[in-house]
């Protein structure tokens, strides 16, 4: 799955920490506290994927209905072989309660845990201002988009077809 595409990804977060001495790939478990040099080079080491990110928070609720969307197309791209990594970053939350939320959708692509969020942390170094909010990162690693509402499983499709035929 795509978890496993991400097990050699740099760095590693402890609970609440920005900067660790110890790493833990970002597909180790859910919710892996990153900094913004921690995610930039996840992000990095995933060039020559497209790269679907999506800034969240339990407490949204466009957010919650989005979310089965995100696992299912995630879903059909690993089973089909499909160099494409969807990645949550939920955004200034009470992460006991995003925990809940994701095993109850069933979430089984990496997600990152951004304490701050939209107000100083890695959220904000993406230029998200409200949520949800889904970037789209080309193979070559350049952002490629983003759509700063909810999505459609139709729309995820569309847009990741589009980058996976590009350059």
């Amino acid at each position: 799955m795509a978890c496993l595409a991400l097990a050699g990804c740099a760095g590693g977060g402890s609970e609440g920490a920005t900067a660790t001495t110890a790493a833990e790939p970002l597909g180790s478990r859910p919710l892996v506290g990153r900094d913004r040099a921690q995610f930039e080079a996840d992000m990095e080491a995933l060039r020559g994927r497209v790269v679907v990110v999506n800034f969240w928070a339990s407490w949204c609720q466009p957010c919650r209905q989005e979310m089965p969307a995100f696992q299912e197309v995630s879903e059909g791209y690993a089973e089909a072989g499909q160099p494409v990594t969807f990645i949550g970053v939920d955004a200034g939350d009470v992460r006991e309660e995003a925990a809940r939320f994701l095993a109850e959708v069933g979430v089984t692509y990496p997600t990152v845990y951004d304490r701050k969020g939209i107000t100083g942390g890695l959220s904000a170094s993406w230029s998200v201002t409200s949520l949800p909010q889904t970037w789209f990162v080309a193979k070559d690693g350049s952002r490629a988009g983003r759509i700063p509402r909810p999505v459609t499983a139709a729309e995820l499709r569309s847009r990741v077809d589009e980058l996976l035929a590009g350059p």
